[in-house]
């Protein structure tokens, strides 16, 4: 805890990007779409003229730009209450296929190793190999 407060004392670009970061989940925890999207309208305002003084954080900037240009997208969650969760999961799972998939030779193998990992069979198959 000693040394986050005095990564925020420091006043650094690394602080001003942890702080930018911190804010966004102010803007997760907003109990309804209205409070949001005003949430979101003061992030962006405040975190921009931030971001606009120093030079270091220019990529946060291009961050910034993505939220503004997505608000409305990201706003649909509250009405939806879906989250990417699922396809992050299933990108997982692409991935451990294709790290396994090395050498094979061809693309059928390698969705026959996506199924393999993602059926109910092949998780089985993957704990009873781990033991």
């Amino acid at each position: 805890m000693a040394a986050l407060q005095e990564l925020v004392a420091d006043q650094s670009a690394t602080a001003d990007a942890w702080i930018i970061k911190e804010k966004l989940r102010w803007i997760q925890k907003a109990p309804t779409p209205r409070a949001a999207r005003w949430r979101i309208t003061n992030y962006l305002k405040v975190m921009q003229a931030a971001v606009s003084e120093k030079s270091l954080l220019k990529p946060m900037g291009k961050a910034l730009v993505t939220l503004e240009r997505h608000a409305e997208a990201v706003v649909r969650r509250w009405h939806s209450g879906l989250t990417n969760a699922r396809l992050e999961g299933m990108n997982g799972l692409f991935q451990a296929a294709r790290s396994r998939a090395r050498g094979y030779r061809n693309e059928a193998n390698f969705i026959a190793m996506i199924y393999l990992i993602g059926s109910p069979a092949g998780r089985l198959f993957d704990q009873a190999k781990s033991t």
